[in-house]
């Protein structure tokens, strides 16, 4: 099984947070796809979270090296599809990015964004459901 993944799902994972186990559980076993522009965003996640002073730069560059080390098949976007979904739904690019990419080849989604599984579901994209995902103890 392969699963889009979005940057909340990713910032969860290396930062340890409390979703991290049940993510884990349920993609061990699957491939991960992004589109290509997600190590941006987690840069610029990264970057906010310094400035909020939740992390040092120490922190946030092996919280980074963690992300590099997640093997990710990086999907190209549809800029042209990309914008009208982000003008039709009123949201960021990056959002928007996630939702053409899963949408156009058909692959379920992981995100923790609310706003995010509203339009997706909208858009008839398939989400990946943790709530249903048992962590092994």
């Amino acid at each position: 099984m392969e699963i889009m993944v979005d940057a909340s799902t990713i910032i969860c994972i290396i930062l340890n947070e409390p979703e991290k186990a049940k993510i884990i559980s349920l993609t061990e076993e699957a491939e991960i796809a992004a589109p290509e522009m997600i190590s941006f965003e987690i840069g610029n996640a990264l970057s906010r979270i310094v400035k909020k002073q939740r992390l040092n730069e120490e922190q946030a560059l092996k919280a980074y090296s963690l992300f590099e080390s997640i093997p990710i098949r990086m999907v190209k976007v549809d800029m042209h599809r990309a914008l009208k979904i982000s003008g039709k739904y009123k949201i960021y690019a990056y959002d928007a990015y996630y939702l053409e990419a899963s949408h156009r080849i058909k692959l379920p989604l992981l995100t923790l964004d609310k706003g995010m599984k509203d339009k997706a579901k909208n858009m008839n994209v398939e989400l990946v459901d943790l709530s249903s995902v048992e962590v092994p103890q």
